[in-house]
Protein backbone atom coordinates (compact mmCIF):
# COMPACT_ATOMS: atom_id res chain seq x y z
CA UNK A 1 0.00 0.00 0.00
CA UNK A 2 1.03 3.54 -0.65
CA UNK A 3 -0.02 6.89 1.30
CA UNK A 4 0.36 10.37 0.84
CA UNK A 5 0.05 13.02 2.96
CA UNK A 6 -2.16 16.29 3.55
CA UNK A 7 -1.05 19.87 3.43
CA UNK A 8 -1.07 22.98 5.28
CA UNK A 9 0.22 26.15 3.48
CA UNK A 10 1.08 28.40 6.40
CA UNK A 11 3.89 30.75 4.95
CA UNK A 12 3.17 31.68 1.33
CA UNK A 13 -0.78 31.84 0.83
CA UNK A 14 -1.58 33.79 -2.75
CA UNK A 15 2.31 34.84 -3.09
CA UNK A 16 3.66 31.39 -4.26
CA UNK A 17 1.47 31.15 -7.08
CA UNK A 18 3.12 34.74 -7.82
CA UNK A 19 6.65 33.06 -7.63
CA UNK A 20 7.30 33.99 -4.14
CA UNK A 21 8.71 31.49 -1.73
CA UNK A 22 5.90 29.40 1.03
CA UNK A 23 6.58 26.60 3.47
CA UNK A 24 3.97 23.48 3.62
CA UNK A 25 3.48 21.37 6.54
CA UNK A 26 2.69 17.54 5.30
CA UNK A 27 0.59 16.16 7.74
CA UNK A 28 -0.36 13.00 9.20
CA UNK A 29 -3.69 12.85 7.08
CA UNK A 30 -3.24 10.88 4.38
CA UNK A 31 -5.14 9.04 1.49
CA UNK A 32 -4.02 5.46 0.71
CA UNK A 33 -3.70 3.57 -2.68
CA UNK A 34 -3.89 -0.18 -3.25
CA UNK A 35 -3.41 -1.74 -6.79
CA UNK A 36 -3.82 -5.06 -8.05
CA UNK A 37 -3.92 -6.73 -11.13
CA UNK A 38 -7.20 -7.02 -13.48
CA UNK A 39 -9.05 -7.98 -16.46
CA UNK A 40 -11.03 -4.52 -16.53
CA UNK A 41 -10.12 -0.82 -14.58
CA UNK A 42 -11.96 -0.54 -11.96
CA UNK A 43 -11.11 2.87 -9.32
CA UNK A 44 -12.92 2.62 -5.76
CA UNK A 45 -12.33 5.59 -3.90
CA UNK A 46 -13.89 7.32 -1.29
CA UNK A 47 -16.35 9.10 -3.53
CA UNK A 48 -17.62 6.41 -5.22
CA UNK A 49 -16.25 3.46 -7.85
CA UNK A 50 -15.07 4.23 -11.58
CA UNK A 51 -13.77 2.39 -14.42
CA UNK A 52 -13.99 3.76 -17.48
CA UNK A 53 -13.83 7.92 -16.98
CA UNK A 54 -15.85 9.52 -14.83
CA UNK A 55 -13.42 10.92 -12.47
CA UNK A 56 -10.92 13.65 -13.72
CA UNK A 57 -8.63 12.82 -10.84
CA UNK A 58 -7.93 9.61 -11.98
CA UNK A 59 -8.34 10.27 -15.97
CA UNK A 60 -5.46 13.00 -15.56
CA UNK A 61 -2.94 10.57 -13.46
CA UNK A 62 -3.51 8.04 -15.74
CA UNK A 63 -2.86 10.47 -19.09
CA UNK A 64 0.25 11.39 -17.69
CA UNK A 65 1.34 8.02 -16.84
CA UNK A 66 0.63 7.01 -20.36
CA UNK A 67 2.36 10.57 -21.86
CA UNK A 68 5.37 9.97 -19.85
CA UNK A 69 5.63 6.22 -21.07
CA UNK A 70 4.72 4.40 -18.42
CA UNK A 71 1.92 2.23 -19.73
CA UNK A 72 -0.79 2.04 -17.15
CA UNK A 73 -2.34 -1.95 -17.65
CA UNK A 74 -5.66 -2.71 -16.39
CA UNK A 75 -5.74 -2.46 -12.68
CA UNK A 76 -8.26 -2.66 -9.46
CA UNK A 77 -7.49 0.46 -7.54
CA UNK A 78 -8.74 1.24 -4.16
CA UNK A 79 -8.13 4.94 -3.23
CA UNK A 80 -9.53 6.03 0.32
CA UNK A 81 -9.06 9.13 2.42
CA UNK A 82 -8.47 9.63 5.77
CA UNK A 83 -11.91 10.69 7.72
CA UNK A 84 -11.11 14.15 8.54
CA UNK A 85 -10.36 15.08 4.50
CA UNK A 86 -14.15 14.91 4.91
CA UNK A 87 -16.73 17.24 6.22
CA UNK A 88 -20.61 16.64 6.40
CA UNK A 89 -20.03 15.30 2.90
CA UNK A 90 -17.50 18.33 1.07
CA UNK A 91 -13.98 18.00 1.39
CA UNK A 92 -12.04 20.18 4.19
CA UNK A 93 -9.06 21.92 2.05
CA UNK A 94 -6.08 19.66 3.84
CA UNK A 95 -5.51 18.97 0.29
CA UNK A 96 -7.30 15.35 -0.43
CA UNK A 97 -7.19 15.72 -4.34
CA UNK A 98 -3.15 16.35 -4.52
CA UNK A 99 -2.23 13.42 -1.56
CA UNK A 100 -4.74 11.47 -4.13
CA UNK A 101 -2.79 12.22 -7.09
CA UNK A 102 0.01 11.32 -5.85
CA UNK A 103 -0.83 8.17 -3.93
CA UNK A 104 -2.48 7.21 -6.95
CA UNK A 105 0.51 7.79 -9.03
CA UNK A 106 3.06 6.26 -6.91
CA UNK A 107 0.94 3.15 -6.66
CA UNK A 108 0.55 2.45 -10.44
CA UNK A 109 4.70 3.61 -10.80
CA UNK A 110 5.23 1.60 -8.09
CA UNK A 111 3.46 -1.44 -9.20
CA UNK A 112 4.91 -1.20 -12.58
CA UNK A 113 8.42 -1.04 -11.42
CA UNK A 114 8.48 -2.29 -8.36
CA UNK A 115 10.08 0.51 -6.62
CA UNK A 116 9.73 4.30 -5.90
CA UNK A 117 11.41 7.29 -7.74
CA UNK A 118 10.00 10.06 -5.99
CA UNK A 119 11.57 12.76 -8.87
CA UNK A 120 9.84 10.91 -11.59
CA UNK A 121 6.17 10.67 -9.48
CA UNK A 122 6.61 14.30 -8.67
CA UNK A 123 6.76 15.48 -12.03
CA UNK A 124 4.13 13.25 -13.38
CA UNK A 125 1.79 14.25 -10.81
CA UNK A 126 2.52 17.91 -10.88
CA UNK A 127 1.89 17.75 -14.08
CA UNK A 128 -1.45 16.07 -13.92
CA UNK A 129 -2.92 18.37 -11.03
CA UNK A 130 -1.89 21.42 -13.37
CA UNK A 131 -3.77 20.47 -16.19
CA UNK A 132 -6.50 18.89 -14.23
CA UNK A 133 -7.05 22.84 -12.69
CA UNK A 134 -6.46 24.01 -15.91
CA UNK A 135 -3.38 26.72 -14.92
CA UNK A 136 -4.49 27.57 -11.62
CA UNK A 137 -2.39 26.79 -8.48
CA UNK A 138 1.01 26.67 -7.95
CA UNK A 139 1.53 22.54 -6.90
CA UNK A 140 3.07 23.44 -3.47
CA UNK A 141 0.43 20.76 -2.32
CA UNK A 142 1.67 17.75 -4.79
CA UNK A 143 5.39 18.78 -3.07
CA UNK A 144 4.25 18.57 0.52
CA UNK A 145 2.49 15.17 -1.01
CA UNK A 146 5.89 14.07 -2.38
CA UNK A 147 8.60 14.98 0.18
CA UNK A 148 6.97 16.15 2.85
CA UNK A 149 7.24 19.58 4.58
CA UNK A 150 9.47 22.00 2.17
CA UNK A 151 9.92 24.90 1.13
CA UNK A 152 8.43 25.48 -1.87
CA UNK A 153 8.75 28.11 -5.36
CA UNK A 154 6.43 27.38 -8.33
CA UNK A 155 8.46 26.15 -11.21
CA UNK A 156 7.95 28.29 -14.18
CA UNK A 157 7.87 25.83 -16.72
CA UNK A 158 5.09 22.51 -16.35
CA UNK A 159 6.68 20.65 -18.80
CA UNK A 160 10.04 20.94 -16.96
CA UNK A 161 8.71 21.16 -13.34
CA UNK A 162 11.53 23.29 -12.61
CA UNK A 163 10.01 23.85 -8.98
CA UNK A 164 12.14 24.81 -5.91
CA UNK A 165 11.52 22.34 -2.91
CA UNK A 166 13.99 22.33 0.01
CA UNK A 167 12.73 19.69 2.78
CA UNK A 168 12.10 21.42 6.01
CA UNK A 169 10.71 20.51 9.19
CA UNK A 170 9.05 22.27 11.61
CA UNK A 171 9.79 19.49 14.37
CA UNK A 172 7.78 17.91 16.99
CA UNK A 173 8.06 20.76 19.41
CA UNK A 174 4.83 22.58 18.51
CA UNK A 175 1.35 21.76 18.54
CA UNK A 176 -0.51 22.49 15.83
CA UNK A 177 -4.29 22.53 15.39
CA UNK A 178 -7.34 22.80 12.72
CA UNK A 179 -10.85 23.68 12.89
CA UNK A 180 -13.09 23.09 10.16
CA UNK A 181 -16.25 25.47 9.85
CA UNK A 182 -18.31 23.58 7.19
CA UNK A 183 -18.33 26.75 5.16
CA UNK A 184 -17.49 25.64 1.34
CA UNK A 185 -14.72 27.85 -0.72
CA UNK A 186 -13.73 27.19 -4.22
CA UNK A 187 -9.37 27.21 -3.43
CA UNK A 188 -9.82 27.60 -7.73
CA UNK A 189 -11.85 30.72 -8.08
CA UNK A 190 -10.32 32.56 -5.08
CA UNK A 191 -6.80 31.94 -7.06
CA UNK A 192 -8.33 33.17 -10.44
CA UNK A 193 -10.01 35.97 -8.45
CA UNK A 194 -6.81 36.97 -6.91
CA UNK A 195 -4.83 36.39 -10.50
CA UNK A 196 -7.06 38.71 -11.78
CA UNK A 197 -6.69 41.62 -9.47
CA UNK A 198 -3.00 41.08 -9.10
CA UNK A 199 -1.93 44.10 -10.69
CA UNK A 200 -4.00 46.55 -8.11
CA UNK A 201 -1.86 44.99 -5.32
CA UNK A 202 1.73 44.55 -6.64
CA UNK A 203 3.02 46.74 -3.94
CA UNK A 204 1.58 44.97 -0.83
CA UNK A 205 2.37 41.27 -2.52
CA UNK A 206 6.10 42.23 -2.50
CA UNK A 207 5.88 43.10 1.14
CA UNK A 208 4.34 39.86 1.81
CA UNK A 209 6.81 38.24 -0.04
CA UNK A 210 9.65 39.84 1.85
CA UNK A 211 8.10 38.85 5.63
CA UNK A 212 7.48 35.11 4.26
CA UNK A 213 11.25 34.92 2.78
CA UNK A 214 12.20 36.42 6.57
CA UNK A 215 9.85 33.76 8.01
CA UNK A 216 11.37 30.77 6.40
CA UNK A 217 14.84 32.25 7.20
CA UNK A 218 14.07 31.95 10.92
CA UNK A 219 12.59 28.73 10.24
CA UNK A 220 15.91 27.40 8.91
CA UNK A 221 17.48 28.45 12.09
CA UNK A 222 14.86 26.11 13.99
CA UNK A 223 12.82 29.72 15.60
CA UNK A 224 9.38 28.64 14.82
CA UNK A 225 7.89 30.88 16.78
CA UNK A 226 9.71 34.21 15.27
CA UNK A 227 9.07 32.89 11.76
CA UNK A 228 5.43 32.27 13.07
CA UNK A 229 4.99 36.37 14.05
CA UNK A 230 6.53 37.08 10.53
CA UNK A 231 3.62 34.81 9.00
CA UNK A 232 1.02 36.17 11.01
CA UNK A 233 2.34 39.68 9.98
CA UNK A 234 2.75 38.49 6.04
CA UNK A 235 -1.32 37.60 6.40
CA UNK A 236 -2.51 40.77 7.93
CA UNK A 237 -0.70 42.56 4.79
CA UNK A 238 -2.05 39.78 2.37
CA UNK A 239 -5.67 40.69 4.28
CA UNK A 240 -5.75 44.29 3.16
CA UNK A 241 -4.46 42.89 -0.76
CA UNK A 242 -7.39 40.31 -0.95
CA UNK A 243 -9.75 42.79 0.22
CA UNK A 244 -8.94 44.97 -2.19
CA UNK A 245 -9.53 42.40 -5.14
CA UNK A 246 -12.89 41.32 -3.34
CA UNK A 247 -11.51 38.26 -2.27
CA UNK A 248 -12.75 37.68 1.90
CA UNK A 249 -9.34 35.53 3.21
CA UNK A 250 -10.31 35.21 6.73
CA UNK A 251 -13.72 33.94 5.96
CA UNK A 252 -16.78 34.67 7.81
CA UNK A 253 -15.39 33.05 11.35
CA UNK A 254 -12.31 35.11 11.39
CA UNK A 255 -12.67 36.00 14.69
CA UNK A 256 -11.47 33.10 15.27
CA UNK A 257 -7.84 34.10 14.39
CA UNK A 258 -7.60 36.75 17.11
CA UNK A 259 -9.20 34.23 19.48
CA UNK A 260 -6.29 31.88 18.92
CA UNK A 261 -3.48 34.67 19.29
CA UNK A 262 -4.86 36.01 22.02
CA UNK A 263 -5.09 32.59 23.80
CA UNK A 264 -1.46 30.94 23.05
CA UNK A 265 -1.58 30.85 19.25
CA UNK A 266 2.06 31.55 17.76
CA UNK A 267 -0.12 32.08 14.86
CA UNK A 268 -3.42 31.46 13.55
CA UNK A 269 -4.73 31.63 10.01
CA UNK A 270 -7.28 30.36 7.15
CA UNK A 271 -4.79 28.78 4.93
CA UNK A 272 -3.82 28.26 1.52
CA UNK A 273 -5.94 30.61 -0.22
CA UNK A 274 -8.30 31.15 2.81
CA UNK A 275 -12.02 31.57 2.95
CA UNK A 276 -12.28 30.76 5.97
CA UNK A 277 -13.33 27.15 4.74
CA UNK A 278 -10.58 25.87 7.58
CA UNK A 279 -8.53 27.48 10.33
CA UNK A 280 -4.96 26.47 11.50
CA UNK A 281 -3.03 27.66 14.88
CA UNK A 282 0.44 26.96 15.62
CA UNK A 283 1.62 27.16 19.00
CA UNK A 284 3.37 25.37 22.52
CA UNK A 285 -0.33 24.32 24.16
CA UNK A 286 -3.38 25.04 22.00
CA UNK A 287 -5.75 23.62 24.89
CA UNK A 288 -7.43 26.65 25.31
CA UNK A 289 -7.79 27.23 21.76
CA UNK A 290 -9.58 24.02 21.08
CA UNK A 291 -11.90 25.26 23.56
CA UNK A 292 -12.85 28.32 22.34
CA UNK A 293 -12.93 26.89 18.47
CA UNK A 294 -15.27 23.98 19.45
CA UNK A 295 -17.44 26.80 21.26
CA UNK A 296 -17.54 28.54 17.80
CA UNK A 297 -19.07 25.71 16.37
CA UNK A 298 -15.77 24.44 14.47
CA UNK A 299 -14.80 20.41 14.07
CA UNK A 300 -11.52 20.71 15.82
CA UNK A 301 -8.47 18.07 15.96
CA UNK A 302 -4.85 18.20 16.08
CA UNK A 303 -2.86 17.19 13.54
CA UNK A 304 0.98 16.83 13.74
CA UNK A 305 3.91 17.00 10.62
CA UNK A 306 4.40 13.62 8.60
CA UNK A 307 6.73 11.96 5.64
CA UNK A 308 5.93 12.57 2.42
CA UNK A 309 4.83 9.63 -0.33
CA UNK A 310 5.62 6.23 1.12
CA UNK A 311 5.39 2.77 1.55
CA UNK A 312 2.90 1.12 4.17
Amino acid sequence: MISAPGKILWIGSYSVVFGGLGHVIAIDKRVRCEVHESNIPIYETSFGTFSQGGNELIESVITELNSAGHKVPPLRVRLMNDPEFIYHGRKTGLGSSSAATVALTAAIYEHIYKSLDLNAIYKIAQRANWRRQKGIGSGFDIAAAVYGSVVYRKFSDVDKVDSYQEPLRIGSNVSMLVGVSGRPSSTVELVRKFMEGKPRVEGILKDVMIENELGINLLRRGKVDEAAAHARLARELLAKAAKTVGVDLHGELGRVIEEAEEWGAYAAMSPGAGGGEIYFAIGDDLKKVEELWKNEGLYVFPVKEDRGVSIE
